[in-house]
């Protein structure tokens, strides 16, 4: 998790939540991760026939109930394949957190606050983003490497980049490959798009510039990619832009392959894992729109109202594992939307956060779609479990951490451990 001055790793134990010491200020400088209770593995069903679960609910079925997806939730995760897939219904049992490690910026005079925190797919580091300072790689500590448990007495690690890409200009957006896998170095980079510069390609081993890819305006300048999105298959990118989004070939740098014109700037993107097809993309006039990529189809996302729209510009997007459903969030906007692809015309549910700034504070899912955290300006990390309904709120359980006395705007889950 990233805070405004502060990096700290912590996870789930049975003792007392973990209560960081964070510099005060307007925005936070670091990053935490919280180590929460490994669940015991459970069997999942093939991945064809969870699709084929969800793809042929059908239309009829858009009006379902909080009730209907929490159980369908429950029953993918208990049909699984033994060891396939861990379990994710016990995750924050014990209501505390334990902190890991921690990395810190105090040069308040240089702004240093981190911008949000992604772990890498096979969980060996985490990247982010700092004010100032550019983008930093830290990596997993050694004795966390499949740790059933985290002991809580251990000693909270201090942690170093081991890769460090100096700031040249603001970024805008970092994304990484998603097939990356440390021990083959070929996959293990990240791309970013930062201001008055192409999409570019890191190298998560040395740093080093790999490659570039180049959207070019209208009148055929280079252009800096406003979001980012990797396709399923990791084969091509997307990239959005003031008024249009940009497709590139992964193995051939250089110019984009495709354009899709769009009417609004795309503030952020996300693909769509039941349809391989679509990408929804959020825009900084508070709207949201899928797109049909194979034929440039364009689908508005909610109405223009105050109960089915963002009260300002949409700053996030993120798709929950094994289902129709994707959550978006927005600036200055405590709401948390939650849209089924089915029935897009207002939102499937609502939660709430504390979001009072501009910037963009970042939400995540748990690998297996049971959990959702989302990072709060008031310092605190809420957590809904998906499985888990309180009738009388007509929500999902909610609980919350607090672990800064300022903004927390960066939330990540571990791919495979409890943190």
């Amino acid at each position: 998790m990233s805070a405004t001055n502060e990096s700290i790793i912590s996870g789930e134990s049975n003792g007392q939540p973990a209560e960081p010491t964070v510099d005060s200020g307007k925005q936070s400088n670091g990053v935490e991760a919280m180590a929460i209770d490994e669940p015991e593995p459970a069997a999942v069903m093939e991945a064809d026939e969870v699709e084929d679960k969800l793809l042929n609910d059908g239309a009829s079925e858009t009006e379902s109930t909080l009730l209907d997806e929490a159980e369908l939730l429950e029953e993918t995760t208990d049909n699984t394949q033994s060891g396939s897939r861990r379990h994710e219904q016990d995750l924050f049992q014990s209501h505390s957190v334990h902190e890991l490690a921690r990395c810190s910026w105090d040069k308040a005079t240089k702004q240093n606050y981190v911008r949000g925190c992604l772990w890498s797919p096979d969980g060996s580091c985490v990247l982010s983003t700092v004010n100032n300072d550019g983008m930093h790689v830290f990596e997993l500590p050694t004795d966390l490497y499949g740790a059933e448990k985290v002991n809580t007495d251990r000693p909270v690690n201090l942690l170093d980049a081991a890769v460090h890409v100096r700031e040249s200009t603001l970024v805008y957006d970092y994304q990484w490959y998603p097939g990356m896998h440390s021990s083959v170095p070929e996959t293990a980079v990240w791309i970013a798009s930062r201001q008055h510069e192409p999409i570019q390609m890191w190298d998560a081993y040395t740093g080093k510039l790999r490659c570039s890819y180049k959207g070019y305006n209208a009148v055929d300048e280079v252009e800096a990619a406003l979001s980012l999105a990797w396709s399923l298959d990791g084969a091509f990118i997307y990239g959005g832009y003031k008024k249009s989004i940009k497709l590139f070939d992964v193995k051939s740098p250089g110019r984009e392959i495709s354009s899709f014109t769009t009417k609004v700037t795309a503030s952020c993107m996300t693909a769509c894992a039941p349809l391989p097809n679509l990408m929804i993309f959020g825009s900084w006039s508070r709207s949201i729109t899928a797109l049909v990529t194979n034929s440039g189809d364009q689908l508005a996302v909610g109405r223009n109202s105050a109960d089915c729209s963002h009260n300002a510009g949409v700053t996030w997007l993120k798709f929950i594992p094994r289902t129709n459903l994707f959550m978006s969030g927005g600036r200055k906007d405590p709401k948390l939307m939650m849209w089924d692809i089915r029935q897009m015309t207002k939102p499937y549910h609502v939660l709430n956060r504390v979001c009072d700034t501009n910037q963009r504070i970042y939400f995540d899912t748990s690998p297996y779609g049971e959990w959702i955290v989302s990072g709060n300006t008031d310092g605190t990390v809420r957590a809904w479990n998906l499985l888990e309904v309180d009738t009388a709120h007509k929500s999902y359980q909610q609980l919350s951490f607090p672990l800064h006395r300022d903004c927390c705007n960066g939330v990540s889950f571990h791919p495979t451990m409890s943190i």
